[in-house]
């Protein structure tokens, strides 16, 4: 008879388990740069336009800093194209995406080639890690900076919080993920 309730009280937790493991499963923060907005109508309008998108469960735009705090669905992927896309149709100009996510550092290939990469853990998302923002001159990410991340997760053994700023990529690949600064967990 205890096997049975055992049995029965398992199947019964074993959904709630393993939804637990993708509730953790996040990009942690989005804040996008939103160029535009003068007024209160302006924030109701792209906070509206984003919080109608199915990855997004809250938008909160700053009408002073310009920065729109987007809090994503748990079980989509970020998609910074239909982000983009929803401020453009919104009647505003779509500006940087600064991202905290956690996930352990693994590799991409692409062609031929092999591109270190994130990959949030408890999801399929992946960002490929790029030293600079939008391929600027700019170098957030040296070779230094990833042997350093690469050793304190002990090559991807340890999970660690990227913060820094994403752009696309073409349909297919991931997207890239320049690197501001990293926590190991």
């Amino acid at each position: 008879m205890r096997f049975r309730k055992l049995i029965l009280v398992l199947g019964i937790l074993a959904p709630a388990l393993m939804s637990l493991q993708s509730a953790f499963a996040e990009v942690n923060r989005v804040d996008m740069q939103v160029d535009g907005m003068t007024c209160p109508f302006c924030v109701y309008g792209i906070e509206k336009k984003l919080k109608a998108l199915q990855e997004v469960i809250d938008a909160e735009a700053n009408l002073k800093t310009g920065i729109v705090d987007i809090e994503l669905n748990e079980d989509e992927s970020l998609d910074i194209e239909r982000l983009n896309e929803a401020v453009r149709e919104s009647g505003f100009s779509p500006g940087r995406i600064k991202i905290k996510a956690t996930g352990k550092l693994t590799k991409y290939e692409w062609g031929e080639k092999q591109y270190p990469a994130l990959r949030v853990t408890g999801s399929r998302q992946v960002f490929i890690i790029s030293p600079t923002p939008n391929h600027e001159k700019e170098e957030f990410l040296g070779e230094k900076k990833l042997s350093e991340m690469e050793k304190a997760t002990e090559g991807g053994k340890k999970e660690i919080t990227v913060t820094g700023y994403v752009h696309s990529h073409p349909a297919g690949v991931p997207p890239a993920l320049s690197v501001e600064s990293f926590e190991v967990q």
